[in-house]
């Protein structure tokens, strides 16, 4: 089936581009480290297990050592339990011989994602780790933000999809999900994992001249979950009903864990 773009004059693709206000970053500790960002729901850690099997993989990666199981969950308990939310944005990082855990709120958005298309092409070759301090990534968001977009596509040399710089990506076409594979060089995010072992969607290629016949478009993250995107570019995407049984399920088959 797919869709086509539709072209817009400026200023009506002004009109809907919202406003974005350019978040704080988040500082990271001094040094080379990697860090995994886990939600939280009154006290419960989304899919702590997925995300420890993670880091752990970056640990033997990076040769940065991991705190044993038993500490990282004391010290996950007694962070949550200083600073309690209904809703919250749990932070790991990790460095040589430390370990630096924070827990802020964390708003779920109440409307779809806009996106451009980012001009920077991604070097990444296969798997990717969480590194900070994820300064290529968040240089993605800024450039893509002072457009007035929240994110951006990155491509690889191949000209095929890889993932925003804060999320993995998932495109309908004809009735199935998809979302690039490792390969491609992406970060093997919780959520896309999730959503290709309970959620049924298939891992293949995107080309960059199949975005435009995308039927819907999500982006997966461990705080959003699964985002709606109804933007890219100049292009409009809807929020069908395949979109609200996806959202759906994703959030119904997360797990969470009590780290007590």
């Amino acid at each position: 089936m797919g869709r086509d773009a539709t072209q817009s004059s400026t200023s009506d693709l002004n009109c809907r581009r919202r406003a974005v206000i350019h978040p704080a970053r988040r500082p990271f500790p001094i040094g080379d480290g990697f860090f995994e960002t886990l939600r939280t729901e009154d006290g419960k850690v989304a899919e702590f297990t997925r995300h420890m099997r993670r880091a752990l993989t970056a640990s033997r990666a990076t040769g940065i050592t991991m705190p044993g199981e038993e500490a990282i969950r004391s010290e996950v308990a007694e962070v949550i339990a200083e600073n309690p939310h209904s809703i919250g944005r749990l932070r790991l990082c990790f460095t040589q011989g430390d370990l630096v855990v924070t827990h802020d709120p964390y708003e779920d958005l109440a409307e779809g994602g806009y996106l451009t298309f980012s001009v920077v092409t991604s070097k990444a070759d296969g798997e990717q780790f969480k590194t900070f301090p994820y300064d290529d990534h968040y240089e993605v968001v800024d450039e893509a933000r002072a457009h007035g977009f929240d994110d951006a596509i990155i491509f690889n040399k191949a000209n095929n999809v890889t993932e925003t710089g804060l999320s993995n990506l998932a495109f309908l076409f004809d009735g199935t999900w998809f979302t690039p594979p490792i390969t491609a060089g992406i970060l093997p995010g919780t959520m896309r994992s999730l959503a290709i072992e309970k959620c049924d969607v298939l891992v293949r290629n995107v080309h960059i001249t199949e975005v435009p016949q995308a039927d819907e478009i999500f982006l997966l993250s461990s705080l959003k979950i699964a985002q709606p995107v109804v933007q890219v570019g100049e292009m409009r995407f809807p929020c069908g009903p395949a979109s609200q049984a996806f959202g759906a399920l994703m959030r119904e088959k997360i797990e969470y864990f009590s780290v007590v």
